[in-house]
């Protein structure tokens, strides 16, 4: 896979300057950097594009799964997506929503990486983001040459740096997308009715792998 790496040293010296803003931050980061979580997060779905025939499915599932909770904060991006409405929620909807949810993330991933046509991932530099963050630029190079912006949005979640925001084209925030396509339903329909679209879209998802 041709990708374009910034090296350890130079990503972990844009990320002390990042932190430099906010020192508590320096003694409690663990685990990986950003940079090296996404390219191991493309590292998978580009394995998943290059066996996804043979591993069908529920085998892009498996292994696309765990990567991603590594590398994203799902519990936090679940809170954004659903917006004011996850407060009115009592516990035990706000834990089957984040189940369907997180269901939903793995599907839309497996579903949709699941060809090789001369696809490349590259991975660009981590930039300060303010408040403590720190954004990665990303771009997925299409068949025909064609790039598409991806950008990953970071923040330490329990000692360590996870996804809490996908920018699409660089600067749409997927968050604010979702939040936007779940406000009816949850509004209207509380906690039940949200699971029950997200399953349909699981359902219409699969359809398509």
């Amino acid at each position: 896979m041709k990708r374009m790496f910034v090296s350890r040293r130079h990503a972990l010296g844009i990320l002390g300057a990042a932190v430099l803003m906010h020192p508590r931050f320096v003694l409690a980061q663990t685990g990986p950097d950003p940079v090296t979580l996404i390219g191991a997060f493309y590292d998978t779905l580009l394995d998943c594009m290059k066996r996804g025939p043979e591993l069908g499915f529920d085998g892009r599932y498996q292994l696309i799964e765990p990567v991603l909770n590594q590398t994203f904060d799902v519990a936090t991006m679940c809170k954004i997506a659903v917006g004011p409405e996850w407060t009115k929620m009592p516990g035990d909807k706000k834990g089957a929503v984040l189940v369907t949810f997180n269901k939903y993330m793995v599907t839309t991933y497996a579903a949709r990486f699941k060809s090789f046509v001369a696809q490349e991932f590259k991975v660009g530099e981590a930039k300060p983001a303010g408040e403590g963050r720190v954004l990665v630029e990303s771009k997925l190079i299409r068949s025909d040459g064609e790039p598409v912006e991806l950008n990953y949005l970071f923040r330490l979640s329990n000692n360590a740096w996870r996804v809490i925001d996908i920018y699409l084209a660089g600067a749409i925030s997927q968050m604010a997308q979702m939040r936007s396509d779940f406000a009816k339903t949850v509004t209207d329909g509380g906690p039940d009715a949200l699971i029950a679209s997200l399953e349909q879209k699981i359902l219409d998802l699969k359809k398509e792998s």
